[in-house]
């Protein structure tokens, strides 16, 4: 009976390693096992975290397209416009020197026109008590006259 129940053993292993019907049935058929995954597809599918940078519909969505991206600007627009910022950046600078010293400006203009304010009011007064050509006329003749009497009282 030794002989008898090692080959019982031998079945029995043989029985649990062998696929039953229900096995079989579930097992993969050609199509699937050709179309399963190898190691080296395995290795090559993305991780999680790349999926995670991959883009979605809305960011698909909002890229630029062609027109937009043949009207964007070239490095030359670029420098040109730095240049120009760069000009603003100097006039700005400029500007703000002359604004910083727009006070002292202001107070000399003041006092420019306070000074020109009591320069006209002096003229005013010279001229108020200066003679008029009339007068220098009519003193001219005044003199005339006196001096014609005082020669006739002289030579009388």
């Amino acid at each position: 009976m030794d002989k008898l129940d090692i080959i019982l053993k031998e079945i029995e292993s043989i029985k649990n390693v062998m696929a039953t019907k229900d096995d079989i049935a579930n097992m993969a058929t050609k199509d699937d096992i050709a179309n399963m995954a190898t190691k080296d597809d395995i290795a090559n599918m993305a991780t999680k975290d790349d999926i995670a940078n991959m883009a979605t519909k809305d960011d698909i969505a909002n890229m630029a397209t062609k027109d937009d991206i043949v009207n964007m600007a070239t490095k030359e627009d670029i420098a040109i416009i730095d240049d120009k910022v760069t000009k603003l950046e100097k006039k700005v600078k400029e500007l703000g020197e002359t604004v910083k010293d727009f006070p002292f400006v202001r107070r000399a203009v003041l006092e420019i026109g306070e000074r020109t304010a009591r320069m006209e009011e002096r003229l005013a007064k010279i001229e108020e008590n200066m003679a008029r050509k009339e007068d220098l006329k009519f003193y001219d003749y005044k003199i005339s006259q006196l001096e014609r009497e005082l020669f006739e009282l002289k030579h009388r």
